[in-house]
């Protein structure tokens, strides 16, 4: 769901007239009583600031370590840089164009800027997830075969970004700065939008970034950690001795397991409200009708945000060796 759609909903389905003229003085439509506008506008902040200084200790973690960096940690870190990119330029200009303004002021680059980074920093996440599931897969069915080393693990990363922004790359070529229905064309004020040739292309790709974003990895996800779960709790790995420090080795292999597997969680539940909002939106455009669905869109888009800020805290909750370096980077502060 576009901004401009968002905008024109917000117009439509809350109360307020909008005022003809060449300066467009519409007044500002509530889509929250209130209350409810500081109770988001402090929920959009709590979440720009956690997942800023999250995934900045992640990064610094991984880079100022050299203990930290395992080809597994530099998929983590390439995490954080996704979700640090989705923290800068898509979580306040989104939220501050489309609830606190309800217009676009900062420009047409910004606008193909903001909407492009928001998808790579998605695509990066779900192929980075995918990655990761195919590395612990491997390790667990094939535990003889060579592990992932850092430069290989460094490649993954390039040709992860790669794919994540020739997928998205349609949107910053279709956005523009144009102007919902229920405004006059003299208006000087402005939203970003995606203007497609067709209704059809626009849901032919809204349908493929869908399935590449979100369905395509899910199946993926769930199939390599279901036969991965299977191996390691149900039945005994091919090969695992019984000594001791095969005992600790395969104890630390559950717990990294345990932790992706709650990393996947986090991605699956914060971005599934918001996808299948977009789904029916896309093929039910008289959804718009209900004057419930811009409180429900910022609902399911602030979940969306929030995974920006999640996996820091399940690295900290879940892994000791983040735990201390998130310790000791935040002790050397002033």
């Amino acid at each position: 769901m576009d901004l401009d759609n968002l905008t024109a909903l917000v117009l439509n389905a809350t109360d307020g007239d909008v005022v003809p003229g060449g300066n467009c003085s519409t007044s500002r439509k509530a889509v929250f009583p209130l209350a409810g506008d500081v109770a988001v506008t402090l929920m959009y902040t709590v979440v720009f600031l956690v997942a800023l200084v999250g995934n900045g200790l992640v990064m610094y973690c991984v880079m100022s370590s050299p203990r930290m960096r395992t080809a597994t940690n530099y998929m983590l870190l390439n995490l954080a840089i996704g979700d640090m990119l989705m923290t800068l330029l898509c979580v306040p200009f989104t939220f501050v164009s489309t609830l606190l303004l309800q217009f676009w002021p900062f420009g047409v680059e910004l606008c193909h800027t903001v909407s492009f980074s928001q998808a790579v920093s998605v695509l990066v996440s779900a192929y980075t997830l995918v990655v990761i599931s195919v590395d612990r897969y491997l390790a667990v069915m094939r535990p003889l075969r060579p592990r992932l080393t850092r430069r290989e693990a460094q490649c993954s990363m390039a040709a992860v970004w790669v794919g994540a922004l020739a997928t998205a790359l349609p949107i910053p070529y279709w956005s523009r700065l144009g102007q919902p229905e229920p405004w006059h064309r003299d208006c000087d004020k402005w939203v970003c939008q995606e203007v497609w040739p067709s209704a059809e292309s626009r849901q032919h790709y809204s349908m493929a970034l869908m399935s590449l974003q979100y369905l395509a990895p899910s199946c993926v996800l769930l199939y390599t950690y279901a036969r991965i779960a299977v191996v390691i709790w149900v039945k005994r790995t091919p090969g695992e001795a019984e000594n001791s420090r095969d005992r600790r080795f395969a104890c630390a292999k559950r717990k990294m397991i345990k932790m992706m597997v709650v990393v996947v969680a986090g991605y699956t539940i914060c971005w599934l409200p918001f996808n299948a909002l977009v789904v029916a939106w896309d093929t039910n455009t008289g959804l718009g009708d209900w004057a419930g669905l811009p409180p429900l869109w910022f609902c399911t888009h602030w979940l969306a945000m929030s995974h920006s800020c999640l996996n820091p805290l399940i690295y900290y909750w879940m892994n000791a060796r983040f735990r201390a370096c998130y310790r000791v980077a935040l002790a050397r502060l002033p």
